[in-house]
Order: structure tokens, then sequence, then C-alpha cells
């Protein structure tokens, strides 16, 4: 298939909700690169060639054992990415892709990616009319952290709102931390490069932390602040009168008499009528 080199991140807000847990940088470079040349296609495969994929996410294929170890982590990565829907009667695990494929030659010198959305999840990248996150791939690829890209990709989602605020069990979760992580690990290994590599992509980033009332003023959650982004206005369309000269449009300074004021509308008249 023909790649969008201009690259645009787009997707359902519904992606977010997923733990990236134990995820490289360039797994989630891929995936989302991947998802980035799936618009519109449905539940239609779609094939990816390895010299499309680098390019992408400006990968160096220099190792080839490198690219095809992280292609293999990243299938089994994705064979982990499940919805689970519970009622009082039934639970269902739906899978995101219905096909992952990774095929190479026997030098590894070519290797091409095959995949497809289960009927369930199409709408992952299509029918964003609304409730959808937007980003620039190549942002993301500079980010180096998977906390930072991950918070990255969250913020993104509030973008034109600049404020988000997450309970402490939510954001451990989406970020993907260990259960032992204390608030001492947060700050050092999540905050801290969190605020250094988005605060180029976040105009006054600020992170605050929410505190219990209770004794020793636990961390109950996280607020993130930064200077909104104003939402893209749709182009007015063309004016009907675009071919009326300007002078006609506009009144005249001077003094005019009413013959010539009444020529005036005429000639108006005749040049909307001819358009």
């Amino acid at each position: 298939m023909r790649i969008d080199k201009n690259v645009r991140v787009t997707y359902h807000n519904d992606l977010n909700s997923i733990s990236m847990r134990d995820w490289t940088p360039e797994e989630m470079n891929f995936f989302f690169a991947i998802i980035s040349q799936s618009k519109n296609i449905g539940t239609n495969e779609i094939t990816l060639g390895k010299y499309d994929l680098a390019e992408l996410v400006n990968y160096s294929l220099e190792h080839k054992q490198r690219f095809y170890n992280t292609m293999e982590n990243l299938a089994n990565h994705i064979i982990d990415l499940r919805y689970i829907e519970k009622t009082n009667r039934s639970i269902e695990m739906l899978s995101l892709f219905s096909r992952f494929k990774v095929e190479w030659t026997e030098d590894l010198s070519d290797m091409n990616v095959t995949v497809a959305f289960s009927d369930g999840f199409e709408y992952i990248v299509n029918k964003l009319n609304a409730n959808f996150t937007q980003y620039e791939l190549e942002e993301f690829t500079r980010i180096r952290s998977t906390y930072a890209k991950t918070a990255y990709r969250l913020l993104k989602q509030w973008r034109t709102v600049g404020k988000k605020e997450y309970n402490i069990d939510e954001f451990k979760f989406l970020m993907g931390m260990p259960d032992t992580y204390k608030t001492s690990h947060i700050d050092n290994r999540v905050l801290a490069p969190i605020k250094k590599e988005l605060s180029v992509f976040f105009k006054g980033l600020k992170i605050k932390k929410i505190k219990s009332n209770k004794k020793g003023n636990p961390v109950t959650g996280y607020e993130f602040t930064w200077q909104k982004e104003i939402a893209a206005k749709s182009v007015p369309k063309k004016s009907k009168k675009s071919n009326v000269p300007e002078w006609a449009d506009k009144p005249f300074k001077t003094q005019m008499t009413s013959e010539e004021q009444l020529r005036l509308e005429q000639i108006k008249k005749e040049l909307l009528d001819d358009n």
C-alpha cells in the first residue's frame, strides 16, 4: 500500500484506556505508525513494508536482528491488547486486531507486517466525528521515555481543554507503572521525564499533586495543566461575490450624486447576476 508520509495519528479516545505496560519506545512508535496508516479501511487488511515502517518512525535498519526482535515483541504485546466487558451474567474479551502477521526473508533483509482490525474495533480508526485523539507522529517518536510517550497521547486527548486530573489508581494503570512504585518513585521515574520531555509540546505544563487530608497527607491524584490549544476553525466557503470588484462592495468616501449612486447599484446588480 502507499503510505501517508504527512503523518497525523488519529484514533478514538477508547484506545487511550489501554495500558501499554512493558512496551518499549520503539514498539510504541511502530504501533501508532500502523494506527496512522489504518484510516478508512474498515476491517480490511493492510500490509506495510519494513522500509515504510522504518521511514515513518525514523528507525535505523542497520541491525536486522534488532528490528526483527522489536517486531516479534510488538506482536506479543498486541496479543494482550484486549477489551474486557463484564456484566452480572457474562464476561467478554475482545481483541483489537483480528490479524497481526509479520513475515520475513530468511536473511531478514526484508519484512512485511499485515494487520486487520476486529469487527468490534474498526471504529477505533474510523467514525471519528467526535471523541478522538490527534497528534503528529513525528512529535511522538521524538519522545524517549515510555512514561512521557503515554502522557503525551493522554494529554493530547484534552489538548483544547488545557487541564486533566487523574486519581492515583487510574494514573498508575494508564502509565503501566509497577505496583511497587511509591510516591518518590513516581516523582523521579515518571513525573520527572514527563515534565522534561513534554514541556516543549505543552506550553506552560505544570503537574500538581492532589493530597488527602488524612494522616500523612497521602497523594490521591495528579492534576496536569498547560496552555490549551486553539481548536482549528473551519475555512469559510468562498463567497459567490468573489468576482465582484472590490470597489463595488465598499462604500465610496467621496460624495456622489443620486444618479451616480443609482448607476453604481445597477453595476453591482449586473455583476452579481453574471455570477
